[in-house]
């Protein structure tokens, strides 16, 4: 092929691309997918009505590309404590996928998975088990707080609900070593009494793969710019009871130039409220399941 017959090809490739361009522009765009963007404030950031930020302010940005096949993506990042997180380096990314299907005014459902991040949270060479005898550990784990979930979703009108199970070893980091070590042991180790801690041990190390969650979520628009937000949510949690909880937040979103403010009251009712007492460095203990009033600033892209 000569240099002229290869320009004259090029040339009607080119052609060819502007015409088709040109024609496609002449034609309404139909966007395939979604993408909703909002970075929030909030006076105390809580999982499940239990605070990641120790009863304190928190910020998260999330987003969510939604696909028209029914392709799901989501992304959060969010602020935790070392209080709630030890070691952490204060950020948790929350990242899922999945599948949708269905009437989005009739009934729809999702499956997916998630991952939840706690980079640089961990604690290391904590005790399995206690010999009373002599006081020493029978045995020493690391623990970090990532956390797998399989996900069912089903909704129908203003109502939503989401089931969750944990695939991961351990649920945020519940295990025998943390569990007991930090809700029981340091009454031990003032000198307190011991039987809760021996009670919490004698059962042998064990992990939470198997806890099993239900979140439950309604909206209801009162105008264009106010809505009532609710939400109930339950958490059973594999071979430690005592860490059950029913979870709630109700509230209120009004939408004023440009912005979410949001106001809501949330907090959880565990099956034993000891396990959200937590210390910080100075000794001081706080609750964190505590019912709070939490306000909020958001902003949507």
């Amino acid at each position: 092929m000569n240099t002229r017959i290869a320009h004259a090809i090029g040339l009607a490739i080119l052609a060819g691309a502007i015409h088709s361009a040109q024609a496609q522009s002449d034609e309404p765009a139909v966007q395939s997918y979604s993408l909703d963007i909002e970075a929030k404030v909030l006076t105390d950031r809580k999982n499940r009505g239990v605070s990641d930020t120790y009863n304190r302010p928190g910020a998260e940005l999330t987003m969510e590309a939604v696909h028209e096949s029914g392709l799901v993506g989501y992304l959060q990042l969010g602020t935790v404590r070392k209080e709630i997180f030890p070691e952490t380096n204060g950020l948790q990314v929350t990242g899922a996928v999945g599948y949708r299907w269905g009437k989005p005014d009739g009934w729809h459902f999702g499956v997916g998975a998630a991952q939840e991040w706690f980079p640089g949270a961990k604690v290391n060479n904590a005790p399995t088990g206690i010999d009373w005898s002599t006081g020493e550990p029978t045995g020493l784990t690391d623990t970090k707080f990532d956390t797998t979930y399989a996900i069912f979703e089903f909704a129908y009108g203003v109502v939503e609900a989401r089931y969750l199970y944990v695939t991961s070893k351990d649920l945020r980091g519940n295990n025998t070593a943390i569990i007991c070590g930090s809700t029981y042991m340091p009454a031990v180790l003032a000198g307190g009494d011991p039987s809760k801690a021996i009670a919490c041990y004698e059962g042998g190390f064990e992990h939470s793969r198997g806890s099993q969650l239900l979140d439950v979520g309604v909206e209801h628009k009162l105008t264009g710019q106010t809505k009532l937000i609710g939400h109930l949510g339950f958490q059973k949690m594999r071979h430690f009871r005592d860490g059950d909880l029913v979870d709630y937040k109700f509230g209120v979103v009004h939408t004023r130039w440009g912005l979410d403010f949001g106001a809501e009251i949330a907090g959880a009712a565990l099956r034993n409220r000891e396990l959200a007492v937590v210390l910080d460095s100075a000794g001081r203990s706080k609750k964190v399941d505590r019912a709070a009033l939490i306000l909020s600033l958001a902003k949507r892209f």
